[in-house]
């Protein structure tokens, strides 16, 4: 059985049917053992294979282990932090989703004077038994970021597909039936 090296040559244990202490200080360029396991793998079935000394398998299985083991504890330690850098969530959430953070979301609030751009009210409303602040409305095509909503006029916004022409038909609609 030979590794993954594709040198004829290769003076890998695996490939010259030898034990660990014969060829200790041979580089291994191609594969390399992993110590869950014992199989020789890949390195680019290695997170880092010049520092990570288990397969991907491997550190899945050991995390997963883990997490079951300290279930508790580690939802312990991830809602007090969420609760503790609330900031710090809401940066990695819009950098995650949009690309930018915080100062975006903040320099587009106050280009906005700090209202909301379609009812232009300042609206931080209870949603599911939470203070929601107000939303990063994005393109949902590009998903370039635009402008601050309100949560309502996001959602509603959201809801009605981007349609202008739906929006303006509600429009006279609701001013034909204005009391």
């Amino acid at each position: 059985m030979s590794c993954y090296n594709p040198d004829p040559n290769c003076k890998c244990r695996q490939c010259q049917g030898t034990t660990t202490n014969d060829y200790q200080n041979v580089r291994r360029t191609y594969a390399k053992e992993c110590i869950g396991c014992g199989k020789f793998k890949s390195l680019d079935e290695f997170y880092a294979p010049t520092k990570e000394c288990r397969c991907k398998e491997c550190v899945k299985k050991k995390r997963k282990r883990y997490y079951d083991e300290n279930k508790e504890v580690i939802k312990a330690k991830v809602s007090s932090y969420r609760k503790q850098n609330p900031e710090k969530i809401r940066d990695t959430k819009l950098k995650q989703a949009y690309g930018v953070g915080t100062e975006y979301f903040n320099a587009k609030l106050k280009e906005q004077g700090g209202v909301c751009a379609g009812c232009g009210q300042n609206r931080k409303i209870l949603w599911r038994g939470k203070e929601v602040e107000m939303a990063l409305d994005h393109d949902h095509i590009t998903r370039d970021p635009r402008g601050v909503l309100c949560i309502k006029c996001n959602r509603g916004f959201g809801l009605l597909e981007e349609n202008i022409q739906t929006m303006l038909n509600l429009v006279e609609y609701a001013k034909k039936y204005k009391k």
